[in-house]
């Protein structure tokens, strides 16, 4: 049977995984992280499993695609997913003056009841998928006809397929000389750009559980401990740094830009900075689609002949929907191709791409 590695376990190595793992394949994801889901980044407080919990990277995610809702209505019906309709502001500094007003914005929202990263890891759970985190791949080589994929701990494995899910820069990376002449990766460095995320705890907003700033150093904030359905004075916030902000301070560690940060988010909804206590920072240097991001149709970028994918949220526009797109894409191409006979090889270098 043909081997298949996937190189990450987002939502774009989760989705190429179902596929494949439906087409009858047994694709083996790996991931550097000490758990799966990307940017689907959740935290509890404590140890205990009913702890209060926060997302520090993805905060909700939206439904267009009608494959995706199939798989979204499911899991709502299954409980792995939920509904999120938080009072929504919208924020802009008005002559030196925080302007708070009711957004209009009412599209559908989904969050994991307990997080986004608990929807990834039933999914995955659920599908029986093999993943082996902490692995952190140092180097994918083609070599006799596969792919040798070279482990930073010095250990290897083999591949008759690879999937690529990471970001730009670290595909790149990975790749080597292998990534002269792709087109996805022409402007690695420019495909995503970064985001400083500090989660606080502090008081709860009865009037509003998100608010999206139009001004200033933050773009979102959102209130954690609503998303989870509890009450109470102190509640959990994540704040997203706006993307000219986090991109000027690219190197800055985020702890030193958290009392900017969280001050500005008190002027804004008139509380003490004094009263906020800082849960976590984390700099996502890959978060947003950034000024070189390929064109979201293309999806994913994949060589059937050589047996290599390349596929994440920065193909198909952001957001965990793109993601699962791409990822899908991905495992589409591959699928159809051995499925009319065709076996991977390294001697007939080419690409698929839509028509």
């Amino acid at each position: 049977m043909t081997q298949i590695l996937i190189v990450g376990a987002g939502v774009a190595g989760m989705a190429a995984a179902e596929h494949l793992t439906a087409a009858g394949y047994a694709p083996k994801l790996v991931d550097k992280a000490a758990r799966p889901g990307g940017r689907c980044a959740t935290r509890r407080i404590a140890a205990e499993l009913d702890a209060d919990w926060f997302d520090y990277g993805a905060q909700y995610f939206t439904v267009r695609d009608e494959g995706f809702r199939a798989l979204v209505d499911a899991d709502l019906q299954a409980g792995r997913l939920a509904h999120w309709s938080p009072a929504i502001a919208s924020a802009e500094r008005v002559a030196g003056t925080w302007l708070l007003t009711p957004s209009p914005d009412d599209r559908e929202r989904l969050i994991g009841p307990r997080g986004l990263n608990a929807w990834v890891r039933q999914r995955l759970q659920a599908a029986r998928l093999e993943v082996a985190t902490e692995r952190q791949v140092q180097r994918i080589v083609a070599e006799g006809g596969r792919w040798r994929i070279d482990y930073a701990d010095g250990s290897a494995e083999w591949a008759d397929v690879v999937v690529c899910t990471p970001p730009a820069v670290q595909t790149a990376a990975l790749l080597g000389p292998r990534a002269v002449g792709i087109d996805a990766l022409a402007h690695p460095e420019a495909a995503l750009a970064a985001c400083h995320s500090v989660v606080v705890r502090g008081p709860a907003l009865p009037e509003r559980q998100a608010i999206f700033f139009k001004s200033g150093r933050l773009s979102w904030v959102a209130d954690n401990t609503h998303k989870a359905g509890r009450s109470g004075d102190r509640h959990l916030w994540t704040l997203h740094a706006d993307a000219q902000f986090s991109e000027s301070h690219i190197e800055t560690p985020t702890a030193e830009l958290a009392d900017a940060l969280i001050s500005e988010f008190a002027t804004a909804t008139a509380q003490r900075a004094s009263d906020m206590e800082i849960v976590r920072t984390h700099r996502w240097r890959y978060a947003r689609p950034g000024p070189g991001a390929p064109d979201a149709d293309e999806l994913c970028w994949a060589d059937t002949d050589s047996g290599l994918a390349i596929a994440g949220d920065w193909l198909a526009g952001g957001r965990i929907e793109g993601a699962w797109l791409s990822g899908r894409e991905a495992a589409r191409r591959l699928i159809a191709a051995y499925a009319l006979g065709h076996s991977p090889g390294r001697d007939k270098p080419g690409s698929s791409r839509p028509g």
